[in-house]
């Protein structure tokens, strides 16, 4: 059985906040001669089109369980990533600069997921290349790859 030994959410606030906020001031400037019908259409697309992106891309959860390291954005836990315990090399907490923004980034430092604030963890594989995962705990985060990384290595051994 693969159990989860450390989950934690990020949740995008900020795009829970604008974009509803948005659509609603655009929503009533832009439905204004509309009659009732029209009115309630646009509104009803609208309303689904923020649903998607919201259920898409509104928080970042990332899991720890007995063999990956997993991460996914959403609602739907799609689009989802996972990089197996003995594909990592190293781990350190980091931080990420405000201009590299949120969401699903490709940076000079390789890949960002983050949904909000600058804490992060900076996995480096084994082939080189690295990524980094946003956390509001990424001491945390940390802790809980190590001691995956730890454990896998001593069922490795045994």
């Amino acid at each position: 059985m693969n159990e989860i030994k450390y989950q934690q959410s990020q949740w995008m606030k900020v795009l829970w906040i604008m974009l509803p906020l948005v659509t609603l001031i655009m929503m009533a400037v832009k439905t204004m001669g509309l009659d009732p019908v029209a009115r309630l259409r646009a509104l009803l697309t609208i309303a689904a089109i923020n649903f998607m992106v919201l259920g898409l891309l509104g928080r970042l959860t990332v899991k720890i369980d007995n063999t990956h390291l997993r991460w996914y954005f959403g609602l739907f836990g799609w689009p989802a990533w996972k990089l197996a315990l003995t594909d990592i090399r190293q781990i350190e907490q980091c931080e990420s600069r405000w201009i590299e923004g949120w969401g699903i980034r490709f940076t000079k430092e390789g890949m960002l997921y983050n949904a909000a604030g600058k804490g992060a963890v900076r996995i480096t594989k084994a082939d080189g290349s690295s990524l980094r995962l946003g956390s509001a705990e990424p001491e945390v985060l940390c802790a809980a790859l190590n001691n995956a990384l730890a454990n896998y290595a001593n069922k490795l051994i045994k």
